[in-house]
């Protein structure tokens, strides 16, 4: 007998993929989480991740590198929780068994390339933002649409050559459980002294570090801004200065969101966590709860957006030629000027 998720399990009942099995029937809490699942995954999918990538695509001022990083990021979200209405919500509200183990794996797998993938462009959006206030000379050159273009594809190339190291080393696997409502590690082995994956863990815990980085690189670019703004005495009021910080709140929150979600997910740790359901619900469903704020940022905290939405209310839509991650010739003339006084 072999300890494993906090009891023993005895070698001759071992079954292989037995976590991703359900338990034949299904209860008031599978039907409760699994609809909410299954609505979560929805408004995400149906509604916000369409509202976001049509706003992107027909508003001017997403027609930049922020556009092409936001919707590139969007996609991933849209793509998971395609993934959590169409296999992770049946099979928690159905709770079937004698579920293939390949099935219950790729959903894992699919799951890790698009959040992270989606994680990663976030990532690439505040770098965005921290370059567009420090070089602003350098930007257009530095995010042309070709370089965007070959950044975006080179890291979802990258992220699904990096999922094969889920199933290269032997006895990392991941899958869904419909009983415990998380993905879960697979065990291998009754042998086997770890109940959790290796490749797993370092994952959870790069995505952690991650959000980690992203918050430093938006603490950077706020203070940057405020030193162009009250050093050199820029209007507080000026339109540049009042997008500026609705893009460092926007981006506050949805970091604050992500960092509880990575949080979560490592102390979860892709474990069975027998008697704490908490654990298991928040380490899966924290990060839907992510996807939700981050698309609402965009309606939210662009006044655009909120024009087509809710109405004009007196503002064009067309009004403002600023794009999100540009920069209006005055500010590469404080900038300029920001260097003459230097060399003086």
């Amino acid at each position: 007998m072999t300890m494993f998720g906090g009891g023993y399990l005895n070698a001759s009942t071992f079954v292989y993929g037995s976590e991703l099995q359900g338990r034949g029937y299904s209860s008031v809490e599978d039907i409760i989480i699994g609809s909410l699942i299954f609505l979560a995954s929805i408004i995400v999918l149906m509604f916000l991740g369409c509202v976001n990538l049509y706003y992107i695509k027909t508003l001017r001022i997403f027609h930049n590198a922020f556009g092409w990083f936001w919707a590139s990021r969007t996609v991933g979200e849209v793509m998971v929780n395609i993934l959590h209405a169409g296999y992770n919500a049946p099979v928690t509200l159905l709770q079937p068994q004698n579920i293939p183990v390949f099935f219950g794996i790729l959903p894992y797998i699919l799951a890790y390339i698009f959040a992270t993938g989606s994680c990663l462009m976030h990532s690439v959006v505040s770098l965005n933002r921290c370059i567009a206030v420090y070089s602003p000379m350098k930007y257009k050159d530095i995010f042309s649409t070709r370089n965007c273009v070959m950044v975006i594809v080179m890291m979802w190339v990258g992220i699904f050559a990096s999922s094969a190291f889920l199933v290269v080393f032997p006895c990392n696997s991941i899958g869904y459980s419909p009983q415990h409502y998380e993905y879960i590690f697979v065990k291998c082995s009754p042998d086997l002294w770890r109940d959790f994956s290796v490749v797993g863990t370092i994952i959870n815990c790069g995505c952690l570090l991650l959000c980690f980085v992203t918050v430093l690189t938006d603490i950077s670019t706020l203070g940057r801004i405020i030193y162009i703004r009250k050093v050199l005495l820029v209007d507080h009021k000026d339109k540049n200065f009042r997008r500026d910080i609705r893009f460092f709140a926007q981006t506050s929150v949805q970091n604050l969101t992500m960092i509880i979600a990575t949080m979560m997910i490592v102390l979860a740790n892709n474990r069975s966590h027998e008697g704490n359901k908490i654990i298991q619900v928040l380490g899966f469903n924290t990060l839907l709860l992510t996807h939700i704020n981050n698309a609402l940022s965009l309606i939210f905290f662009n006044p655009e957006v909120r024009a087509r939405i809710f109405g004009p209310k007196g503002m064009s839509t067309g009004s403002t030629s600023i794009h999100p991650t540009g920069r209006e010739s005055r500010i590469y003339t404080i900038a300029l000027n920001e260097k003459s006084v230097v060399r003086q």
